[in-house]
């Protein structure tokens, strides 16, 4: 039996097993791939000591990290977890199966949807919820981005370098972009904000996107939009399925509940990262918060606290 298994491999899983790797900690880390949502992120301009860098130039930069420490991420991904007399068990979809005294979720978030009539359908065929991946194949076109944040700014600005036409909704009255991406994004004369506007429905002619069904909430009537690109934007949703299944407390956003050393309401459990309840979701603080839910870890297994409940 392991010390600890960490789950997941974005920024948080990456800073723990670096941390406990410098404890000399019998501990293993699985993840699906390592780097999380990081890869997909495009160019990062607010991480510690890097006024700009790509996604996958920090993860790989994170890798050799590791490596040089000699810790060794078991791609796999975890399927069921249960607690058992001293401890944890997880199954992987390999067939693996591991245990040890404590556990920390790292398991991240995942896009929103809209959960509008056509977007099943047409994922992958104009329906996006990935700028950095996705931008370059919609040269000259009418695309549509969804989400007034930074998130939906940021596909804006990436999109001015390709698209045509780039129709900026949001469901609220207001933008919530920071001010120097949302003035930057705004004064581009290819993208139409619209505010108090809902996406209603997706439409295509069965091979790609064509146009969008959209409501004026203000007029309170609706129109269409020609278009072959939706990109969706609308936040994240906390990956904790298998927190569910040993009983951990969630809140109302289904995030985990920690306490200010990261314990979950759970003897042993720990979370770190956007699966959590902390306000802010970014790179650096789920860095951050995996160092600091390792050293948690360390001290309550040499001292014997291990919730907060």
């Amino acid at each position: 039996m392991k010390q600890l298994i960490i789950v997941g491999g974005g920024p948080a899983g990456i800073s723990a097993s670096i941390y406990a790797s410098r404890k000399k900690m019998d501990f293993v880390l699985i993840t699906r791939e390592v780097g999380g949502q990081v890869i997909t992120a495009g160019e990062i301009e607010n991480f510690l000591s890097y006024t700009a860098v790509d996604g996958v130039v920090l993860v790989e930069r994170m890798m050799k990290q590791m490596e040089k420490l000699g810790v060794e991420p078991l791609l796999d991904e975890v399927v069921d977890i249960s607690r058992e007399k001293d401890g944890f068990r997880v199954e992987t979809l390999s067939g693996e199966s591991y245990e040890a005294r404590s556990l920390l979720l790292c398991t991240g978030s995942e896009h929103r949807k809209l959960n509008v009539p056509g977007e099943r359908e047409y994922t992958g065929r104009g329906v996006s919820y990935c700028y950095t991946c996705d931008a370059p194949f919609f040269k000259d076109m009418r695309v549509v981005v969804v989400g007034g944040g930074n998130a939906g700014f940021e596909a804006a600005q990436q999109l001015t370098h390709y698209a045509r036409e780039i129709y900026l909704i949001e469901f609220t009255d207001r933008f919530r972009a920071d001010e120097v991406l949302l003035e930057e994004v705004l004064r581009n004369s290819k993208v139409k904000p619209l505010l108090r506007h809902r996406v209603l429905e997706i439409r295509g002619d069965g091979k790609i996107v064509r146009s969008v069904l959209v409501e004026d909430m203000e007029k309170n009537k609706t129109y269409e939009i020609e278009a072959e690109g939706v990109f969706v934007e609308i936040g994240l949703q906390p990956k904790t399925e298998l927190a569910k299944k040993l009983g951990v407390v969630l809140n109302k956003r289904g995030e985990i509940v920690i306490d200010c050393n990261n314990r979950t309401s759970e003897p042993g459990v720990y979370a770190a990262g956007d699966c959590t309840s902390i306000f802010a979701k970014q790179i650096i603080t789920a860095a951050g918060e995996g160092a600091k839910a390792l050293l948690s870890v360390y001290h309550d297994l040499t001292y014997g606290i291990s919730s907060w409940a």
